[in-house]
């Protein structure tokens, strides 16, 4: 039984431009979680205040992206007035970029299969800018992935996942209520 699939995967992946497909498959998968990730750092900033204590000490008009290499999805982000405002898509003009090596170690950070930390260890991000800085900018991606990941992926994401009380649960709530609009409103 196993082999009839394995033969049957291995002839659609040898029809011409499968490797196309592919690609291109993955580079909307990665643009569409960066389309969501993008908005959420604004959400969970206005709902979370362990967030806005994290951005606090940062410089006015930080500017960061992150994104997929060579030629991939990105978007851009930066502090301004005491919150993280989304830039919108592509890199512009960033004081600090993550750029993903390929879409295959996007994917694997993006689709909640492996946390940043490990993916910087493996040395599946590269990074341009202040490395202290970096750190500090991942530390907050890591909050928004607390506050839109469900606990079971939490697991595998990060460290140490954060222990939720009943406020935060609320918090919770409260981003994924403004996710949708938010996503919408950056869309048109």
């Amino acid at each position: 039984m196993n082999d009839t699939f394995g033969n049957m995967i291995n002839r659609i992946r040898g029809l011409p431009g499968y490797p196309a497909l592919q690609t291109r498959v993955k580079h909307i998968l990665c643009d569409t979680v960066l389309s969501v990730l993008g908005p959420a750092f604004e959400v969970v900033g206005r709902y979370v205040p362990e967030f806005r204590k994290e951005i606090e000490p940062w410089e006015e008009g930080r500017r960061f992206s992150i994104g997929v290499l060579p030629n991939g999805p990105a978007v851009t982000l930066e502090k301004t007035g005491g919150r993280i405002r989304y830039l919108g898509k592509g890199m512009r003009s960033p004081h600090i970029s993550m750029a993903f090596k390929n879409y295959d170690s996007a994917l694997l950070v993006l689709m909640s299969i492996m946390g940043s930390h490990q993916a910087f260890a493996e040395n599946r991000i590269l990074v341009y800018g202040d490395l202290a800085k970096t750190m500090e900018i991942n530390r907050v991606v890591n909050i928004v992935n607390a506050y839109l990941l469900p606990g079971f992926v939490l697991k595998t994401v990060l460290k140490r996942p954060p222990k939720m009380g009943i406020k935060n649960y609320i918090s919770k709530g409260k981003v994924y209520a403004g996710l949708l609009p938010a996503v919408v409103r950056h869309m048109i």
